[in-house]
Parts: structure tokens; sequence; C-alpha cells
């Protein structure tokens, strides 16, 4: 006979039973009946992605022989990046279509950003292995400069953007100037921080750059924050926050639950370059995506190619839209790769670019992954199309060289930061900070 719910007693009821039978010890553990949950699946049988990615990523790099702990991601080893590189050239599709119809001006503005980015951080990769100027801590991100750069070019003036430790790439995206951040990172009065910040700090609100954030994860709540306040005001603005892929690992990550409750107008991309300081992400993420993480909470989750300015442009469009609407929040993850270390340009060498013989990755890789520059991959893509000639290229790059030479003379020039001005121009922007925070400290002028 089929047991239905009626049938099954509670443990009360079947422990009342028991005792009037005589029963001197009882054990009762009772679950409610619910319908049968569908059988698992076989070792053999690949478990399908949530998300569903490009078409161009190797298929054996999402299988999984079972869901969560134990597939395939832990059996990760160096070199397995190259089963998601994508295609050399842009694949001819309605991405590419409709980069093609954009002023031939955005288009210049997006290369001239990728371009300025690279050369700037390259510049200061040649500086401090140079030994020239050491000065603090240096995350880089060559190989990444696509995603800023087109993401922002769609954004308004008054929009807001949260960044990571990382962050360079995202000023000069948003319209920040390198002579400012070329004297923050000298430690120089002319810098974005008068040189107290370095590079993790960099920021400037009127620009609606909300600044770098050197807390893993930290700008999820921060991206909420000023999307809810834009929400509040009725300004029509929307928040992006940009985090690496170990970033979805922090309890941070709560702000997209909350903000798609409350249909925050935020934008959440993913730059998941595979590579974290402890580790490489399918070590700690149970499914072939990372933003399958999101998947449940009902934001859209998009995963494209980051080293491309037409996947780039064909994810954030619709999510910049889908905010202003008023209809949420979107998840965007771009899949790229980090031509240099965690931090600093361990394995790297003056005047070359890319870093060499590290342990997480294979030189291998590593040539593969250069060989789709994504400065490059647009370049021959602008010229394939006719809509810049080659000279017009050059004259770009040389334009892009002397932004950043000129930011390097402009940050040496400048006076350097004291010690005894620390506590000068701080939250809320008052002369010196107030003594009271010493307490019963003696104060020592």
């Amino acid at each position: 006979m089929k047991v239905s719910e009626r049938n099954v007693l509670d443990r009360r009821s079947f422990i009342k039973g028991m005792l009037a039978a005589g029963a001197t010890v009882t054990v009762a553990a009772c679950a409610p009946v619910a319908t049968p949950a569908p059988a698992a699946p076989t070792s053999g049988a690949p478990v399908s992605p949530t998300v569903v990615g490009p078409s161009w990523i190797h298929p054996l790099s999402l299988v999984r022989s079972q869901p969560g702990y134990g597939g395939r991601h832990l059996t990760w080893k160096p070199g397995m990046t190259v089963e998601w590189l994508p295609p050399l050239d842009y694949p001819a599709d309605a991405n590419a279509d409709a980069i093609a119809k954009l002023p031939k001006a955005k288009l210049e503005e997006i290369y001239y950003k990728m371009t300025l980015s690279h050369q700037w951080e390259t510049m200061f990769k040649d500086i401090r292995l140079g030994g020239e100027y050491t000065y603090g801590n240096f995350h880089p991100a060559v190989g990444e400069e696509c995603i800023p750069a087109t993401f922002y070019s769609l954004l308004n003036a008054n929009d807001y953007i949260v960044s990571t430790h990382r962050g360079h790439h995202d000023l000069i995206g948003k319209g920040g100037t390198v002579n400012a951040m070329s004297a923050e990172i000298l430690e120089r009065k002319t810098g974005y921080n008068k040189g107290y910040g370095g590079s993790m700090h960099l920021c400037d609100p009127t620009l609606g750059i909300l600044g770098m954030n050197p807390i893993v994860g930290g700008n999820f709540p921060l991206c909420a924050g000023a999307a809810w306040s834009a929400k509040v005001r009725k300004t029509g603005q929307v928040s992006v926050s940009h985090v690496g892929d170990c970033g979805l690992g922090r309890h941070y990550f709560n702000a997209v639950r909350y903000s798609a409750n409350y249909k925050l107008p935020a934008i959440f991309t993913i730059q998941n370059n595979f590579f974290g300081a402890g580790g490489v992400s399918p070590q700690f993420c149970p499914s072939p995506y990372l933003s399958d993480l999101t998947a449940g909470v009902g934001c859209p989750c998009i995963v494209a190619d980051g080293n491309s300015v037409a996947a780039v442009y064909g994810a954030a469009n619709p999510a910049i839209a889908r905010a202003r609407a008023g209809d949420g929040p979107s998840v965007c993850e771009f899949i790229t790769y980090r031509w240099y270390d965690h931090s600093s340009f361990t394995g790297a060498k003056v005047g070359e670019e890319g870093s060499w013989g590290l342990p997480y990755k294979t030189d291998d890789e590593e040539r593969a992954w250069i060989s789709r520059d994504p400065v490059v991959r647009f370049q021959r893509w602008l010229i394939a199309k006719g809509i810049h000639t080659q000279a017009e290229i050059d004259a770009l790059k040389a334009k892009a060289k002397k932004a950043c030479d000129d930011s390097k003379a402009f940050a040496v020039a400048s006076p350097k930061t004291r010690p005894e001005d620390g506590a000068k121009q701080q939250w809320p922007f008052q002369e010196s900070v107030p003594a009271t925070q010493f307490f019963e400290h003696k104060i020592i002028l």
C-alpha cells in the first residue's frame, strides 16, 4: 500500500503509543515525507551547469562526475586554463555586429583606454624591477584591460564603480587621470590621496569612482550601498562592482542576495582569471562557472569572453539597461587571464611581457593567453573592419606612451608626502584629525 503523509505518525504520537505498550527505552527520529529526490547522476554522467557559458570553452572543463565536493575541479593542474582559451579572432556574431555600429569615437576611446592601461602598468613593472622606485605594494592586471575599458564606456559620468586592490585599469576605464595615479604610487602630494593611500586606495568621487578596496570581496556591500542610495534618491544611477574570482568565497558576497531582494540598480562583475593569492578558483568553486553561485537568488547571469570588446559589450549593455529600468541586479562573469603574479612581478623581466617559471601555471599556457592579448585582438578587429587604419592605431599607441611618460615626470617633479602630514585631510576633510581617538594617552606634538 502506498504510504501517504496522513498515514505517518508524528514523533509525539509514536512515543505515546510505545509508552502505552510498556516500552521503557524509545529512540525516535522522524522526518517529514517529501517528494522523492531525483536519482543522483551516475559516476560517468556529466552534470550540466546552471549557467550556460560560451561555446568555445572546452567541453571537458565542464565535466563533473558529481555535483559539489569531489568533482573534476579538485584535480585541477597547472596548464589547464588553455581549455578556456577564447578564439584568436572575434567570432562573427551579434555582439561583433553591435559594436561595429558604435561611433568611431567610442571605439577609439575604448582602444585608447585599453592601451593606456596596458602601457601604464608595464611602465611601472619596469620601474619597479629596475629598482628605480619600489614604494608600497602593486597588484598588476595586465591582460585584463578589456573589461573596465569596455564596460565603463557604457556608464554615465555620475554612475558608481567600486573596485578591488587590482584597480588601476578600473580608474582609467572610468576616466581617471594617470598623472594623479602615478603621483599616488610614488607617494607625492599630487596623488589621489596625497601619497598616503598607495596603489590599493585610489578613488575619485567626482567621477563616481568610490575607490579600490584591499579587502577581498569587500566591495560587494559598497556597491550595494551605492545602488541603494541611487534607488532611494531616484537618480537613475547604477553601481558596478568588479571582483576577482576569490571574492566570491567571502561572506561579503551576501550583498548580492540583498541587492536582488530589493531590486537594487547594481551590476556585479567577476573577473575570472583563474588565480587567487591562495590557489586557483576551480579548487574552491564546485560548479563550472563562478556565477553559478549567484543563480539561486534570481540574478540573470552571463559568462562571456573578458578579452573581447564585443563580448563584454554584449554582456554589459543588457545588465546596465536592466539596472536602470529598476529590474534589479545582474551578474556578469568574464573569462580572462592575468599575465603577472598576484602582487608585484615575480618571474617577470624588464622590457619583456609576461611572468615565467611560476609554480601554479605553465609557461606554455602563459604564451597561449598572451596570444589572446585583448588589446591586440581589438586592434586586429578594428583594422579588419576598416574602422581604423594602422597609422591611426600607431598614433593612439604613441599618445598613450606619451601620457605614461608624462605621468611619471609629473609624479617625480611633485613634492613628496611628509610623515607629519599623515593625520591631515581625513574624513570629514578637516585640516587635522581631532585628538579624541587617543583617549587618555598623552599627545605628542
